[in-house]
């Protein structure tokens, strides 16, 4: 079964295209954050569905012969070189500004349009250009036979990726973004969505985002999001995308509850400290419900029947049964401070006296722990309650009463400075 058909619709009625060039229908569609991998087997003189990015086309026959690339030099002006002094529409990219008349010329990175006989000129990169008749004078078809893959910018996708905080557990949303720039109107019966690690995922916001006439259909659930060699792919199944549009996709939502709370802070203390004020911020631990995407995700507070907007957090571990913990916000409940009380020196360590002071504003128990880490390696603690965690730190944690004031001092030997 074809994977992609064309939908290009006339924009004025009984106005018909002409001179449609044979399109080859992709073999696979794989959709990348910045671009996208297109295989497709090609008959003689049929024209690739998508326009390459130069230097990414490789033919996969053997002992092909010899045959001319289409114009894809200068791709990102293609487009619009093929319909010149012809009738267009130009739609900008993030603003509500729609024009029509005749696209006179192109120079540089500029077009000039021809409204009402009135010429003026608009950057390229601002506009989507809307083409009303068959593109003319430029060379489309590949005088080559067999499977080829190749690289275009025509299609890419973002993750959209939220975590909405209840009383008790948290709902993970994934979605996916999926930006069509090409002038045509796309049906894929399938496609896989590839999750690069290093991509860049902040995506800008165009006004066609969340087209109303995209269609998903689902066989019976959301697609899974596979492991496989290290890489993070989901696949996608019947799906149409509308001309220069963003579609918002559903890739599942997954409930998890919340195992543990907490309010941490981590204390760094130098030769020269002798008061440390904790800074403590809300921590919350899940375990993940299923394998996820990995990244930064937007936080939601759920106070019914309202949604808060929280600040981002990143989850780094998202395989299914991992131990997750989230950073959600700067903690409100506790205050507290470490102070220096003494220090004395010898010819074989540094012996510090240290007295934490913690407060519970709230009105409920709080979970607290606190990272106290040295300039210096510990050679011994005075209380078993506190843990070395490292060379040079030591954590204490525990619960806090509402309304309450809690005070403990402990003793470090640290390995003398040099």
């Amino acid at each position: 079964m074809d994977t992609l058909k064309r939908l290009d619709k006339p924009l004025l009625t009984g106005l018909l295209l002409s001179a449609m060039a044979a399109y080859a229908a992709p073999d696979a569609v794989v959709i990348e954050q910045q671009s996208s991998q297109i295989t497709e087997t090609l008959s003689a003189q049929q024209s690739l569905s998508f326009t390459p990015i130069n230097g990414t086309l490789i033919p996969m026959s053997k002992g092909y012969k010899p045959f001319q690339l289409p114009e894809y030099a200068n791709a990102s002006l293609q487009n619009w070189m093929e319909h010149l002094g012809q009738p267009v529409v130009v739609e900008h990219k993030q603003r509500d500004l729609s024009l029509e008349g005749t696209l006179e010329s192109i120079s540089g990175n500029y077009f000039t349009l021809s409204v009402k006989r009135v010429p003026a000129r608009y950057p390229i990169s601002d506009f989507y250009l809307v083409p009303k008749l068959a593109a003319i004078g430029s060379r489309q078809t590949l005088n080559y036979q067999g499977q080829l893959t190749y690289q275009t910018a025509d299609l890419s996708w973002a993750p959209e990726l939220s975590l909405v905080v209840d009383d008790n557990q948290v709902l993970l949303i994934q979605q996916a973004n999926i930006r069509n720039q090409s002038s045509s109107s796309l049906a894929l019966n399938s496609a896989l969505l590839h999750y690069g690690q290093s991509a860049n995922n902040v995506r800008p916001m165009y006004k066609n985002a969340m087209a109303s006439d995209s269609r998903m259909e689902l066989a019976s659930a959301p697609p899974e999001t596979q492991y496989t060699n290290s890489e993070i792919t989901l696949e996608l199944a019947a799906l149409t995308l509308p001309a220069t549009s963003e579609t918002l996709v559903d890739l599942g939502q997954y409930k998890a509850p919340i195992d543990q709370r907490k309010n941490a802070a981590l204390a760094y203390s130098y030769p020269s400290s002798s008061a440390i004020t904790l800074n403590f911020n809300q921590q919350i631990a899940f375990k993940s419900p299923k394998d996820l995407i990995p990244g930064q995700y937007s936080t939601l507070w759920h106070k019914k029947p309202y949604y808060l907007s929280g600040s981002p957090v990143t989850l780094e571990n998202t395989r299914e049964g991992a131990n997750v913990t989230a950073t959600l916000n700067k903690s409100l409940d506790l205050k507290g401070e470490l102070t220096l009380i003494t220090e004395t020196q010898d010819n074989n360590k540094t012996t510090q006296t240290w007295e934490l002071t913690l407060e519970n504003m709230s009105r409920q128990d709080q979970a607290y722990e606190i990272s106290h880490q040295f300039n210096q390696a510990i050679k011994g603690v005075s209380l078993r309650s506190l843990e070395q965690i490292s060379a040079n730190a030591l954590m204490t944690s525990g619960n806090l009463a509402a309304n309450s004031t809690y005070k403990i001092r402990y003793t470090v030997d640290l390995q003398k400075r040099q």
